[in-house]
């Protein structure tokens, strides 16, 4: 079978993360023909979550699979609204009593591509299961169904975590592994074995001049003085990292990773 390939992006955020990677996508598409479209979406609406409308949004764009991050449930309803899109997946790992989808399968092309997210554990002070275990059963699950395409988004706060991650998910032969959450697009890009696409974190698509996509001076304020303060997503010239990868479909290994970086002017 031919090599294909994907686009996959990292957290979105707000609107200016979300307006200036549609306006670009186009563009993006034309120079790197992707099979498949990817984004973490953890950040869309106003820099914390996600919105059945927003998502619906990222979808017509032309993004094929969504997902998320720790900040998942912060938007008042998502909740109840997340089992109504069928291209999004909840971290693997949350409570089992949560809803929405654990793994998501996107098929183009006839060839099948399951994604799925972990939330790493390290400095995450929310309740979650072992990321390795859940792993192992989701792939299980996965490869139960003859799909060996598989991509897997590590939501974590730490290199170390993501690395081990990264090398446990490579002896259990997945296609890639993309951190994401820092939102600093790191200069590891590599492949595992020559078999897994990795890179510690994709970055984020969202405000150039700010702290993370959020405006400077809260954060300041609130690292100097622990001063509580409400972070507002950035104005101002945006940027979208992410990476195209390629692969092999017949065997779901990993030919390629190509880093994406690209700041408005």
């Amino acid at each position: 079978m031919h090599e294909l390939s994907f686009l996959y992006f990292g957290d979105i955020v707000g609107r200016p993360g979300r307006t200036f990677l549609t306006k670009y996508l186009p563009k993006l598409q034309s120079q790197y023909h992707p099979t498949f479209i990817f984004a973490n979406g953890e950040n869309a609406a106003g820099g914390f979550g996600l919105t059945y409308s927003i998502a619906e949004e990222l979808k017509r764009s032309g993004i094929h699979g969504i997902s998320m991050g720790n900040h998942i449930w912060d938007q008042k309803g998502f909740w109840n609204e997340i089992d109504r899109m069928d291209y999004l997946c909840r971290p693997a790992n949350l409570p089992e009593a949560c809803p929405g989808k654990t793994y998501i399968v996107v098929e183009n092309q006839s060839v099948k591509v399951a994604l799925f997210g972990l939330l790493g554990r390290s400095f995450m002070n929310i309740p979650l299961n072992c990321p390795f275990k859940t792993a192992e059963k989701i792939l299980k699950e996965i490869k139960a169904r003859g799909i060996h395409n598989i991509i897997v988004d590590v939501h974590a706060e730490t290199t170390s975590e993501k690395y081990a991650l990264g090398w446990f998910l490579n002896k259990h032969a997945v296609t890639s592994v993309l951190g994401t959450h820092t939102h600093v697009q790191t200069a590891d890009a590599h492949l595992m074995h020559q078999n897994t696409a990795f890179i510690t974190d994709l970055g984020m698509c969202g405000v150039a001049r700010g702290i993370l996509g959020f405006r400077i001076e809260p954060v300041i304020e609130k690292l100097m003085c622990g001063k509580p303060t409400r972070f507002e997503v950035a104005t101002g010239p945006s940027m979208l990292n992410g990476v195209w990868v390629k692969f092999n479909a017949a065997h779901g290994q990993a030919t390629h990773i190509e880093p994406i970086s690209i700041i408005e002017t």
